[in-house]
């Protein structure tokens, strides 16, 4: 018998018990037992699937419901702090003097020489809050600084959210061992604010965090790390690389308010 006649018979001998299989199901599905049994799985997945469907809509409707509460608590938020860096006055630094900017078009600019951070703190410490500043960073960066503390090694943690050049928003962690920034690219909206501005909004409220870029919503993030539930808030700014070049930051308006 040659290879392909084997073959043959062999495809033919499966054809025949792939029938045979098919039409015992066919009879025991039609059966009593048969019958049965596919009306409990049937059961059983419409019993699931409308858990599934409850649960869902469980969850958006807590979800909806937190949402309400927090734009309510945004809606009543008390303004406790308010730096228009007017000029002629000069800005306090914690523990070095203090800054005095030069005014190009009525707008503080600060030269950035160093590669070096700095934040001015309000001085309050706040659970949660809504913080606003307006500023434009060339070749440094600017933002919020929040849940700022001082440990008793005299290292200063904080998380910070702000801007760089080129359309570039961060996020600072130094609550980790080792400090970690991250960095994203996205083409800002147009800003609201005079000049060339950009007006940075941090919304904190429980373990949330929202960064919003001239009233779009860049980014949203779960603060978990341990002893980061509050603390101070101030504008924060610096240099974070050695390169040439003039690089400076320009800002105006800064605001926190707390929530109920």
């Amino acid at each position: 018998m040659s290879r392909g006649v084997k073959i043959a018979i062999g495809m033919v001998v499966v054809l025949v018990c792939l029938c045979g299989a098919g039409m015992l199901f066919v009879n025991w599905a039609n059966s009593e037992e048969g019958q049965s049994a596919m009306n409990e799985v049937s059961t059983q997945q419409a019993i699931e699937s409308a858990t599934s469907v409850v649960a869902t809509q469980q969850a958006s409707g807590t979800a909806t419901a937190a949402w309400s509460e927090i734009e309510a608590r945004l809606q009543n938020a008390t303004l406790i702090y308010e730096n228009t860096f007017d000029e002629g006055t000069p800005i306090p630094v914690p523990g070095g003097d203090p800054l005095k900017p030069y005014y190009r078009d009525s707008i503080p600019e600060l030269t950035i020489a160093f590669n070096s951070t700095l934040i001015l703190p309000i001085g309050q410490t706040v659970n949660d809050f809504v913080a606003e500043v307006d500023c434009m960073a060339s070749g440094a960066f600017c933002g919020i600084a929040y849940d700022i503390k001082t440990n008793s090694n005299g290292r200063q943690t904080y998380f910070a959210s702000g801007v760089g050049d080129t359309d570039r928003f961060f996020f600072q962690d130094n609550y980790k061992s080792l400090p970690a920034s991250i960095w994203n690219g996205e083409n800002f909206p147009p800003s609201t604010a005079k000049g060339f501005l950009n007006r940075i909004r941090v919304e904190r409220f429980g373990q949330v965090m929202r960064l919003y870029i001239n009233g779009q919503l860049m980014e949203e993030r779960l603060l978990d790390a341990p002893g980061s539930d509050s603390g101070d808030v101030g504008f924060y700014f610096g240099k974070a690389n050695d390169e040439s070049g003039i690089q400076y930051i320009q800002f105006d308006n800064f605001r926190v308010w707390e929530l109920p």
